[in-house]
């Protein structure tokens, strides 16, 4: 089919290519705006203290987009989801259609916008998605700080518990001095040794070699009390340096969460009803547009059909034609033929009886000769030639005419 034919053929049915599109915006329109009006409102989450200050901990080049990203995990997480609810009665599945969190061009900011159908639960699901995921990203961090300063608490007391041990054991509470005045008793000793030597006093520097001996005997006996002693002492110290670091980390969270307070850094408008006019439009427009082409789609398959249609009724008029042309042919030299004995006897003579049976061999010859033509002409025509028609027709041969006999 050329394209100025498809042109007519959708010229003809003009009300089809038009009616159908038609319909279907209008139908798609209609079912649209039958919808009940859906409504949105959208939480401004503006965090500066929470990212880039020194106690943060979304700090450096990354911070903004580490801050972001978890906040958009946890938000769309099911933690949050769950405790949201169960504050406003709203089922999850409704959360996670409605719900869209998004970052403000590339700051830290973010809106996260909801709708829904019902207007009285906006605001309390965007109050309860913020605040729940502000107290998850940053209560779950003053919570791990907790944690680490009651477990350097702990640390702390076993190694005090363990030197108040070692205190009773050994009846010193500081070793090390212990130690040092020991020293200091040997080396008064040798001194006073040293000087009765000095003097010429033997006997004296004699009898002090006594004490010397066992002076020096107990200072020896430091020397594994103090190894246990330093062990115990560097396990406390320890303990509180990992206290204070705890402790440190604990303070920090706590001002992160501070910032963090939701009636700060979250703003919420209020709700108001969704505008359905470019929806509507754009959804009207694809379906007119998919409706035209199904529309053009119909035409050329409609014309197809009838032009197969138009096709096998010509074809069987012109067989039926043909079958009733051959057929006259048949018939009429037949009829010509066996006229002829009478048209041509002599004036006044009648015309000498047939030979017996020459009559009847006229007879069965035209009609089998009739009989044969139709027959040759039909099947020509079956075989769509016509020359098979005119050939069946040449075939028909009328019967001999017989001579008139001669007078004696």
């Amino acid at each position: 089919m050329e394209i100025i034919d498809f042109l007519k053929a959708a010229r003809r049915r003009l009300a089809l290519v038009i009616l159908l599109p038609l319909i279907s915006m209008v139908a798609t329109a209609g079912l649209l705006l039958s919808q009940p009006p859906s409504y949105t409102a959208t939480a401004v989450v503006d965090p500066p203290a929470l990212v880039g200050s020194l106690d943060s901990q979304y700090t450096g080049a990354q911070g903004v987009n580490q801050f972001v990203s978890a906040f958009e995990a946890t938000a769309s997480g099911p933690v949050v989801r769950r405790l949201v609810s169960l504050d406003t009665g709203v089922g999850t599945a409704t959360l996670n259609d409605g719900l869209v969190v998004t970052q403000r061009l590339t700051s830290a900011s973010l809106a996260v916008t909801y709708t829904t159908t019902k207007k009285d639960t906006v605001v309390p699901v965007l109050n309860g998605v913020t605040t729940a995921t502000l107290r998850t990203l940053f209560e779950s961090q003053v919570q791990s700080a907790q944690g680490r300063v009651e477990a350097a608490k702990k640390a702390v007391d076993d190694a005090s518990t363990a030197i108040g041990t070692f205190t009773a054991k050994y009846s010193m509470a500081d070793p090390q001095k212990a130690y040092e005045a020991q020293l200091a008793r040997v080396n008064s000793l040798v001194q006073q040794q040293a000087s009765l030597t000095a003097a010429g006093n033997s006997v004296g520097a004699a009898a002090l070699g006594s004490p010397i001996a066992s002076a020096r005997a107990d200072l020896a006996k430091f020397g594994p009390i103090l190894n246990e002693f330093t062990t115990l002492t560097t396990a406390r110290d320890t303990a509180v340096a990992g206290l204070d670091a705890a402790n440190a980390k604990l303070s920090t969270a706590t001002v992160q969460l501070a910032n963090a307070d939701p009636t700060k850094i979250v703003f919420i408008g209020g709700a108001h009803t969704v505008d359905r006019v470019p929806v509507v439009l754009t959804t009207t427009a694809s379906v007119g547009a998919a409706a035209f082409f199904l529309a053009l789609v119909l035409v050329l398959a409609l014309e197809m059909l009838a032009r197969n249609r138009r096709a096998r009724e010509l074809e069987a008029a012109g067989t039926a034609t043909t079958v009733e042309d051959a057929s006259e042919v048949s018939v009429q030299p037949a009829a010509t033929e066996a006229s002829t004995p009478s048209a041509t006897a002599p004036h006044g003579t009648a015309a000498a009886p047939a030979p017996h049976g020459t009559a009847s061999a006229a007879t069965n010859g035209s009609t089998s000769a009739a009989s044969n033509g139709a027959t040759a002409a039909t099947n020509g025509v079956a075989n769509g030639s016509t020359n098979g028609a005119k050939t069946g027709a040449d075939n028909v041969t009328g019967p001999s005419v017989p001579r008139p006999a001669n007078r004696s």
